[in-house]
């Protein structure tokens, strides 16, 4: 018996193992690769701003829009972590450790037995010294948690960042190149393969505008208006406020709503009222209008997508996942158009066949 193209068949044999092998060397890095690949698509116009002011030196003006990157979204990020970081060591401190909590917790029970409020609602009867105590002490120890896990993801965040800063820089000088190339190699229709990169182009830029910049105006609002209202550590509640901004539908209500429920129920009517009137008014609303603004119809994604690709993707890349779990999922959604396109036919008769 004689195997016919038996070096062809040796060959993708080699080329399947080979291309696994390093995709598994490639693997710890892909989030950043993916992220550094949406960089270079929005600071698109810098990089050809700097061509300009250097006269066409590709090169510095690479390096010079990697590092105006690294300004824009590397150091916020760790300027907002130090922030969190202090408040909730000073809360700790103030609040959790032994012999403080006690006073805390008969604090809390009795603006809750002062409310008349609470009183009609019957809930003086549900909180008890020994639950709310056993409550806090959870939300302590949770909180020094979180700090630890941070410290440790600071090194891997450091790393990734210089991933992030290289990719980027050669992704600026060869992206041309480098897009070029992989079409080429592609199977697919020009035409299909075209469609691919600009869906990959507007879902970056989409995300990008629509979700930074709306987190950010609704965790400022967030956090002044906790602020007015005499919430204590009224900068920490804002970055979280901005952190859960970027889950859609949800958003920041999971945090303004329940605070304006606590201050009702402890006595404060005014600053509760004035918390939910500004949640449902201004910070959910801004969402409704200067999303569809920034993003425009880039996104072409129904909101539960978009919903289910965020939360998604946090869960498989990290916190970076909410900017690339929506372009994964537009890209999908993509190549299944492309498939009804190209089998129209078929499935057409397919779905008319009887049995």
């Amino acid at each position: 018996m004689q195997l016919k193209n038996y070096n062809v068949y040796f060959f993708f044999l080699v080329l399947v193992v080979i291309s696994a092998v390093t995709f598994l060397i490639f693997q710890p890095f892909l989030t950043a690769i993916m992220l550094a690949a949406v960089l270079a698509i929005i600071f698109r116009g810098p990089f050809n701003f700097f061509l300009r002011r250097f006269r066409n030196r590709v090169g510095l003006s690479a390096l010079f829009t990697s590092i105006l990157a690294v300004l824009v979204f590397i150091i916020p990020i760790f300027l907002a972590l130090g922030l969190v970081t202090n408040e909730i060591l000073n809360i700790y401190h103030n609040n959790f450790e032994s012999g403080k909590i006690s006073v805390l917790t008969n604090d809390i029970i009795s603006n809750v037995n002062d409310s008349s409020l609470a009183q009609s609602l019957g809930i003086t009867e549900l909180i008890t010294k020994e639950s709310l105590t056993t409550y806090l002490q959870n939300i302590g120890q949770s909180s020094i948690s979180v700090l630890q896990g941070a410290y440790q993801g600071v090194v891997n965040f450091i790393l990734i960042s210089f991933v992030v800063f290289f990719t980027l820089y050669y992704l600026l000088i060869n992206g041309q190149k480098v897009t070029e190339k992989i079409m080429k190699l592609s199977p697919l229709k020009n035409e299909h393969e075209q469609l691919l990169v600009d869906k990959f182009i507007s879902i970056s830029r989409a995300t990008i505008k629509g979700t930074l910049v709306v987190a950010f105006v609704q965790g400022f609002i967030g956090g002044l208006t906790f602020a007015i209202a005499g919430i204590p550590s009224s900068i920490l509640w804002g970055v979280i406020m901005m952190i859960f901004s970027v889950v859609p539908i949800i958003g920041a209500s999971i945090i303004w709503f329940p605070a304006s429920i606590i201050l009702l129920l402890t006595g404060s009517i005014w600053e509760g009222f004035f918390v939910l009137i500004v949640g449902l008014f201004i910070i959910s609303l801004i969402d409704n209008f200067l999303r569809p603004e920034l993003v425009g119809k880039d996104t072409q994604m129904h909101p539960l997508m978009v919903f289910f690709a965020t939360l998604g993707g946090v869960g498989v890349f990290g916190f970076l996942g909410f900017i690339l779990g929506p372009v994964v999922v537009a890209l999908f959604l993509s190549l299944w158009d492309i498939y009804a396109v190209e089998f129209k036919r078929q499935l057409s008769r397919f779905n008319n066949e009887k049995i």
